[in-house]
């Protein structure tokens, strides 16, 4: 097996030390999932042995497995079995409804080993096979998943890997043909170096995603399993750390095994016994499913370098591109713990780097002032309220947010506080080079419910607030099922497959909320795009347009006059067909009608976009308001020739289905959520007058 050796260079000889206090893992950072409609039953205490009858079969590994041996080129490593490793074959009986299951054992270690059991199984084949073993069974739907757990505390063991941690999958045809396994799991090798070695007693990976834990397996009958931790049992519990215990040499190998896939960021922290520790930050990375990462030999130095309790404000992102002044954006945690804030830090800017790697943001981002400030609620998570506002499971979180455990429409937090705290702690505040009006709030929240909404005041103020929805698994958004048969008509139509196919289906995360709620709601103020069923706008105005800062001016309220006409439509100019000539993208600008959740008198410049489904995507009138926006924030002139010649028309969703985000192959279908709730408006002289009574 080849291992990936881009560690030092790319990453960690490149990474600052973090400040931050070290807090030993005692339990996972658990996130149950007795609530969610996605639980699978655990029928595990169902589960039978096979009947008494001996076997014997020769079982190897296509993966690095317990023991690892590399050779002396150091590009491959051969697996090897331990001596008494063990694996349980399964078998389901559909006539009975029953999972059987036989354990084999091995005496002899190797890279293929002879394993023998003395229950046999039912003729149920194929078989499913499982290193070290599930812990749980039971069905998705009509799908047998299994439950696996990979231990979030490991044991140091230099040059190899304790047995049962390298998980392992096979499918057997029957039981007598050699099984080959395929590993469920990544692999990370690191030396040190530096006379604090000997101190260390602990090296942790924390991760913006679980990486240690409970996960489901799911086989397809054909010899491929997926291994899954958005849905799961209702006693499962994640990590986002991993830690390897023990006592440390300088120069030896090292191993640390965790779930596979790729990290917006992550940590890692080298700890001694009583707290004091380094950490090494890296941003986004991707752990191999059965790779190796090879991260080299990691200078510890002589001294640990995390300042405890460092709370100071993160300038992530600062301006340069000469601006009057900059764009600010402050970034603020809730309902993270003290222990839990390095990983807010780390997910902040995994949520600010997806903004900014969206158009128009990705060639403006010179423009901005990105403020991550930290403060430390006293409990995980945000209350849950009945629905209407009313709190049911209090939390005690710094700004209090709250809202419903199935509904998201109260969605709300103490935002005198929220203001008072940013009004303190972020820089360009509190030294006067903005207002709180000019600088929008995103606030992250450490909860797994689905959520997210935005506040936003006439005079420019808004925040908004996006929880860590389902522990950052992938989410998918749908077009309404239902849209206006013409422009300006009455009349319905259904949506049919083609649309779809020619739209694409958005497939993200709690980013893509990100992205919505605050790059287009919170800091350009645009409106929502998408509609309900037969709903019709009553008034031909909307009053935020005049505000003083407008807002929903992507949204028109007549067909006949959009606000895009000029910009982008008008035909004595021939402007669209001098954009269809540049790039042939553009021809999807036009006035359809649907939007502000209304499905008639309300019209909005193309057919999809991040306002509606959420996808890494604003339309092209979208775009011109964002660049808008982001010119009057830093005092600049906007230049129409400027836009143009940096604007980039792509939509990741249909125009890379190859996307990471898009189009992965999935045993189990993506969680589908509905839209987001709109924003909350806020005329400023009905608060004055709310004030005065």
């Amino acid at each position: 097996m080849i291992m990936n050796r881009l560690w030092l260079a790319a990453a960690l000889l490149a990474l600052a030390g973090c400040a931050k206090s070290y807090e030993p893992v005692v339990e996972p950072e658990a996130s149950t999932k007795a609530d969610d409609p996605w639980v699978i039953k655990d029928l595990s205490s169902q589960m039978r042995k096979g009947a008494a009858e001996s076997h014997a079969i020769m079982a190897d590994f296509g993966a690095t497995r317990s023991t690892v041996v590399v050779n002396e080129a150091e590009t491959a490593a051969t697996p090897v079995w331990s001596a008494n490793d063990t694996f349980e074959m399964y078998g389901y009986d559909a006539e009975e409804d029953a999972l059987y299951y036989s354990p084999f054992t091995t005496v002899n270690g190797g890279a293929s080993a002879s394993f023998s059991a003395e229950y046999g199984l039912p003729d149920s084949a194929p078989y499913d096979v499982f290193y070290p073993g599930a812990d749980k069974y039971g069905f998705a739907g009509e799908t047998l998943v299994y439950g696996v757990n990979l231990p979030v505390e490991q044991p140091a063991l230099p040059g190899r890997i304790a047995d049962g941690l390298a998980m392992s999958y096979a499918s057997a045809p029957n039981m007598d043909d050699p099984v080959h396994f395929q590993s469920l799991v990544s692999i990370v090798r690191f030396k040190m170096r530096g006379s604090l070695v000997s101190q260390v007693k602990k090296v942790s990976i924390k991760a913006t995603s679980p990486v240690a834990g409970d996960a489901i397996a799911v086989p397809d009958g054909e010899g491929f399993v997926e291994v899954m931790q958005d849905i799961g049992f209702s006693s499962d519990v994640h990590s986002r750390t991993v830690t390897l215990a023990g006592d440390f040499v300088a120069g030896q190998d090292y191993y640390i095994v965790l779930m596979p896939g790729t990290q917006a960021g992550f940590q890692m922290i080298f700890a001694d016994g009583e707290g004091h520790s380094t950490t090494k930050t890296a941003s986004e990375f991707t752990f191999p499913r059965g790779g190796m990462s090879d991260f080299g030999t990691i200078d510890l130095g002589s001294e640990f370098t995390d300042v405890p309790d460092d709370n100071a404000p993160v300038l992530y992102m600062a301006a340069s591109a000469g601006a009057p002044k900059p764009v600010t954006i402050a970034v603020i945690p809730e309902g993270f713990t003290a222990d839990e804030l390095d990983t807010y830090e780390m997910l902040a800017k995994s949520g600010i780097d997806a903004l900014m790697a969206t158009e128009p943001f990705n060639h403006y981002r010179e423009y901005f002032n990105v403020w991550i400030l930290k403060v430390a609620s006293n409990e995980s998570g945000a209350s849950i309220t009945n629905g209407r506002g009313r709190i049911t499971t209090k939390r005690d979180s710094y700004f209090g947010a709250k809202w419903g455990e199935n509904s998201y429409d109260d969605m709300s937090a103490n935002e005198s506080l929220i203001y008072s705290f940013v009004s303190e702690n972020c820089p360009d505040l509190a030294n006067g080079i903005h207002n709180e009006n000019e600088v929008p709030v995103l606030m992250i929240i450490n909860d797994s419910r689905y959520g997210g909404i935005c506040q936003s005041w006439s005079n420019g103020k808004g925040y908004c607030m996006v929880p860590i929805s389902y522990d950052g698994a992938r989410m998918a958004w749908e077009y309404p099922e239902t849209e206006a048969a013409s422009v300006t008509g009455t009349g319905t139509r259904q949506v049919t497959d083609e649309d779809i196919a020619e739209m694409g289906q958005n497939i993200g995360d709690w980013r893509n909320t990100l992205v919505h709620e605050f790059g287009g709601h919170c800091l350009s103020r645009l409106g929502d795009e998408y509609w309900y069923e037969a709903n019709s706008a009553s008034g031909s105005t909307m009053s935020d347009h005049s505000w003083e800062v407008p807002y929903s001016l992507n949204i028109s309220a007549t067909y006949n006059n959009p606000g895009w006409k000029s910009d982008l439509l008008d035909n004595n100019l021939n402007v669209l067909s001098s954009l269809t000539a540049k790039d042939s993208r553009y021809g999807r600008i036009g006035v359809f009608q649907g939007a502000d959740v209304y499905m008639f008198n309300r019209w909005r410049s193309e057919r999809i976009s991040c306002m509606i489904d959420n996808r890494f995507y604003f339309s092209t009138w979208q775009r011109m308001i964002i660049v808008k926006r982001i010119m009057t924030l830093s005092g600049s002139t906007y230049n129409v020739n400027t836009f143009w010649a940096k604007d980039d028309p792509t939509d990741p969703v249909r125009d890379r289905a190859s996307n990471a985000s898009y189009g992965q192959k999935s045993l189990i279908p993506v969680r589908t959520v509905p839209m987001l709730p709109s924003p909350v408006l806020h005329e400023n002289y009905v608060e004055i007058v709310n004030q005065l009574e």
